[in-house]
């Protein structure tokens, strides 16, 4: 599996994890123990049991290629330490003025904050898709004028293969995606699909002027042929074609990607 830690969502995800066991404690702490003084232990206390819970969920962060339903066993691990760190944290700090009835209010709002978490997180996501979407339409609406870029590279073509191995050369323009399956390359446009007797690496060296460029380990796409884009667990996008089909866009590459959009 590939590997590339995604550094600034585990310090997002550490932050909110931080924050919901800390605000768990002090919301219920207020209304059961209001009475009782506070120490630096009921502070610093939450915030690296915060820090413990994201360690069941480290995977999400490393390996790249998780499926989706990889990633939400991950995080429910996640959610399940989360709950047992907060809880015993409450209970150590103050279980004798807690009680049952405080301990199951500091569990119920744990996950409740983490509920809040990542609806946050898919909200911050999904308003970068959106803006991702207006772009494309902006270009889309100019006609494609700029698109075609400055280099003169429009007109390159590929040599690929298509049914009963017909020999053809493509021009770049009009190919969608490449995708590398195994040993084979093929390369597909809005009606049909060729492969291509050459490595992906070399599709890229020899395409990147006319748009395309790498978004996952397998995939290269033809930004000028994207219809639309949406997000994906893991920090990932999924990158809609011009023929329907979508392209799932890996964290690796994914800021790249959006860069190049905008």
């Amino acid at each position: 599996m590939k590997r590339n830690v995604n550094i600034s969502a585990f310090f997002r995800d550490l932050f909110f994890a931080q924050m919901e066991c800390v605000l768990s404690f002090a919301i219920v702490g207020t209304i059961f123990a209001r009475e009782q003084a506070i120490s630096y232990a009921h502070f610093f206390l939450p915030l690296a049991m915060g820090a413990l819970c994201m360690l069941p969920c480290l995977p999400v962060y490393i390996i790249e290629n998780m499926t989706i339903a990889q990633v939400i066993v991950q995080r429910a691990a996640e959610l399940l330490v989360l709950e047992a760190a907060c809880v015993w944290t409450a209970n150590f700090l103050a279980g004798d003025f807690l009680g049952k009835p405080g301990l199951f209010a500091v569990a119920a709002l744990t996950a409740f904050f983490d509920a809040l978490s990542y609806s946050v997180a898919y909200l911050m996501e999904k308003a970068e898709s959106e803006r991702l979407n207006k772009k494309l339409k902006e270009a889309a609406e100019k006609g494609g004028a700029e698109s075609e870029g400055e280099d003169g590279k429009k007109d390159s073509t590929i040599e690929a293969f298509g049914e009963r191995n017909r020999r053809a050369r493509i021009p770049i323009a009009e190919i969608l995606y490449f995708e590398a399956d195994a040993e084979q390359v093929f390369a597909y446009t809005e009606k049909e699909i060729f492969q291509v007797h050459q490595r992906l690496y070399q599709v890229e060296t020899l395409s990147s002027a006319a748009g395309i460029m790498r978004v996952s380990k397998s995939h290269l796409v033809n930004l000028r042929k994207i219809q639309s884009v949406r997000t994906a667990l893991n920090s990932r996008l999924y990158a809609k074609m011009a023929n329907g089909e979508e392209v799932l866009v890996s964290r690796k590459y994914a800021p790249l990607f959006k860069e190049r959009l905008s």
